[in-house]
């Protein structure tokens, strides 16, 4: 159950066997079905979430209407970050999108790690770093990308989730409505292919 787990851990940096034993008895599973909640606006943020098999969505209301801030699948870390690490209220709520399989990490066990081994410090640095960089990069391309160009990005970097994600929450993301990203894929779709 945890190899993939173990294998994103690996992917940040090397742990030694008995940091790994330390860990993953820190994490649990949990199961979401397709439509429910993991966390709510208000909520403390109390876990990061590995995805091992699933996709969530990360939202918020705002005038009655829903709007997509991010959607993340397998072998994906997400989370509130800002809230986790200041123990405050989420202003996120987080949705399965699919029956969604979650390894979830408690502040209080992170807390643990940091204490035990350099390796679970330096972990923590580098998923910080990480997810401070996709919100930047985010908020960026969010100021100096058309939606055109964000979406053809997006069909370029990861095709399989468009083709798993209701394209309401794709428009949603990109900050624009349903009908305009009709008409954006209409475009795209009779763009020439690029030779590699």
């Amino acid at each position: 159950m945890f190899t993939n787990l173990i294998n994103n851990l690996e992917g940040y940096l090397h742990f030694e066997e008995d940091d790994l034993a330390f860990l993953i008895p820190l994490m649990e599973i949990r199961t979401v079905k397709k439509g429910e909640t993991v966390m709510r606006v208000g909520e403390v943020a109390n876990y990061v979430y590995y995805i091992d098999k699933g996709l969530i969505r990360f939202y918020h209301e705002a005038e009655g209407k829903e709007h997509t801030y991010r959607i993340f699948r397998e072998n994906m870390w997400a989370s509130d970050y800002a809230a986790f690490l200041t123990r405050s209220k989420s202003g996120m709520n987080i949705g399965a999108l699919e029956d969604t399989v979650l390894i979830q990490l408690h502040y209080d066990h992170m807390q643990k790690g940091y204490e035990r081994a350099k390796a679970f410090e330096r972990f923590g640095r580098k998923m910080a770093e990480s997810l401070f960089l996709a919100t930047v990069q985010r908020t960026v391309d969010i100021m100096v990308k058309s939606p055109e160009i964000r979406y053809r990005e997006l069909l370029e970097n990861d095709a399989e989730m468009i083709n798993r994600v209701p394209l309401k929450y794709i428009a949603s993301m990109l900050g624009i409505e349903p009908e305009s990203l009709s008409r954006i894929r209409k475009r795209t779709a009779r763009l020439p292919v690029k030779e590699s």
